[in-house]
């Protein structure tokens, strides 16, 4: 770690601070928060609502509401106020943040850039836990980009927020192994345990006031982790391998699909089958609930696993409908 400054875990931090948590549904928001909620005081809490992803109309309402809201449940578990903002929240995230009096406002997995304004309004600044080794992979996608350009080696970083995409000075780093075929859920299970134990390392060294932050390298020609749409063109089926295929699949199926999806249904890809297949690379065979993708020297399995709740979202207004027209 960058500061390295470390504190036992049963040891309490030189002073509480007054923390807002800022972040989207889903662990990658919700374990550091809870980490930060044992160590310090939660006076607020900000949801950042999602960009929106069209994957057609029949998807999209399968998958609408996916994340429960869980972010606003653990507000109302730590009896903090909560508030769900967009790209134009303005004066009222303002506002927010002026009512919390927060000492420092945290962001993990947050999805839009805060304007100068809202970042001056903590005490202390604003800080965000990004999941990338800055400033390799700055931008909202990082893990996508990571697994598709095949790194080894991955990293959390912990950076000042500026007017910029993750451009920050660093406060402080991890890295950690990305072995081949790991699935993100994997790697999420790994690796964010330790982000939000750095994270909260972090904001106890702001509270001793014993931490000096680290400019970030600006090298030219670093691509964006950005995001994609889904079936965009991101792997080049002719020369691609099938063991590069599969490592990319498993790792970023949860933010990228190269086929349209089955409404109710994801892929779950798993490893190489040898022998080259007759069918070109790229061509996609799909059985009753299996299936394999071509490559140039292999096939890619997958298995078709089914979404309780998009199920249940799908089959509800055909329910509905059978019922209504029973009753006519």
């Amino acid at each position: 770690m960058t500061h390295g400054v470390v504190f036992e875990p049963g040891e309490p931090p030189p002073c509480r601070l007054r923390v807002v948590f800022a972040g989207m549904d889903g662990r990658f928001s919700t374990v550091p928060l809870q980490a930060l909620a044992r160590r310090h005081q939660l006076v607020g809490v900000i949801h950042s609502l999602p960009r929106p992803v069209h994957r057609g109309w029949l998807v999209d309402w399968a998958r609408a509401g996916a994340g429960g809201g869980n972010l606003r449940r653990f507000a109302e578990h730590l009896g903090c106020p909560f508030f769900s903002a967009g790209r134009s929240a303005g004066r009222g995230l303002e506002a927010f943040l002026h009512r919390a009096r927060p000492d420092l406002l945290c962001l993990s997995n947050f999805s839009f850039l805060l304007p100068p304004e809202v970042l001056e309004i903590p005490r202390r600044g604003a800080i965000n836990l990004h999941l990338s080794l800055l400033p390799r992979h700055r931008g909202p996608n990082p893990w996508l980009w990571m697994f598709h350009d095949q790194d080894r080696t991955g990293g959390v970083s912990v950076h000042l927020v500026d007017e910029g995409e993750d451009s920050g000075p660093l406060l402080g780093t991890l890295e950690h192994e990305v072995p081949e075929g790991i699935t993100a859920g994997e790697l999420a299970d790994a690796v964010l345990p330790r982000a939000a134990a750095l994270l909260v390392d972090v904001v106890d060294a702001l509270a001793g006031g014993n931490l000096v932050p680290v400019p970030q390298a600006c090298p030219d020609g670093m691509r964006r982790a950005r995001f994609v749409s889904p079936g965009e063109a991101l792997i080049d089926w002719p020369t691609w391998p099938a063991s590069r295929v599969s490592h990319f699949l498993r790792g970023a199926s949860l933010w990228y699909e190269p086929f349209p999806p089955i409404p109710g249904f994801v892929r779950r890809y798993g490893p190489t089958l040898p022998g080259k297949p007759e069918d070109p690379p790229g061509t996609l065979r799909q059985a009753m609930r299996t299936g394999w993708i071509s490559c140039c020297d292999g096939r890619v399995p997958f298995r078709l696993q089914a979404v309780p709740r998009e199920l249940w979202r799908l089959g509800l207004p055909l329910a509905v409908g059978a019922g209504l027209w029973a009753l006519a």
